[in-house]
């Protein structure tokens, strides 16, 4: 009889911790995907808009559940403080398996994955903000922190004020 008793209980207690995996599985999905939980992420249209309406430029990543290149970058991106704090000046979009856009515009050198790219507040893809410490043929596969903090920097800098509304600074 005791023996029942405990195996009762080690399968309910079982049964607990398969419905926590679930659950921390279906938390995942709807957050960062993996990218880091203190980045406020968005969905494509809902981003595009809220872009719109604060002029802050776009980041977005896609990525696969299953590619390798992205399980690689997730935890780099995730644990960087320089990221986490530069995403403050963007509106964060994080794409997975089939959200994909399908507008040719959102994979200007290819369709590999992960890309990261970065667009003004109307929604236009800039293919001209590139990692430019990688791989030539994969200009917008980012494989470490540093490489994305310093794609960050550039859009920011394209993409943000005076300088993104055609404002020289020549002029006086």
């Amino acid at each position: 009889m005791q023996t029942s008793l405990v195996h009762i209980v080690l399968f309910s207690s079982l049964q607990v911790l398969l419905s926590l995996s679930c659950f921390q599985d279906v938390v995942e999905a709807a957050s960062g995907k993996g990218f880091g939980e203190n980045i406020h992420w968005r969905t494509l249209d809902d981003g595009k808009k809220e872009a719109e309406a604060s002029g802050l430029p776009i980041m977005l990543i896609i990525h696969k559940t299953w590619c390798g290149a992205c399980k690689a970058l997730k935890p780099k991106f995730a644990e960087s403080k320089e990221i986490s704090e530069l995403a403050h000046n963007f509106v964060m979009i994080n794409l997975e398996d089939e959200e994909e856009p399908k507008d040719d515009s959102f994979s200007p050198d290819g369709g590999y994955i992960p890309r990261i790219l970065f667009l003004d507040p109307s929604g236009e893809v800039h293919p001209e903000i590139t990692n430019k410490n990688g791989n030539p043929n994969y200009k917008y596969f980012y494989s470490n922190a540093e490489q994305v903090v310093s794609g960050m920097k550039e859009a920011q800098e394209k993409l943000t004020g005076d300088s993104f509304k055609g404002h020289t600074g020549d002029e006086l």
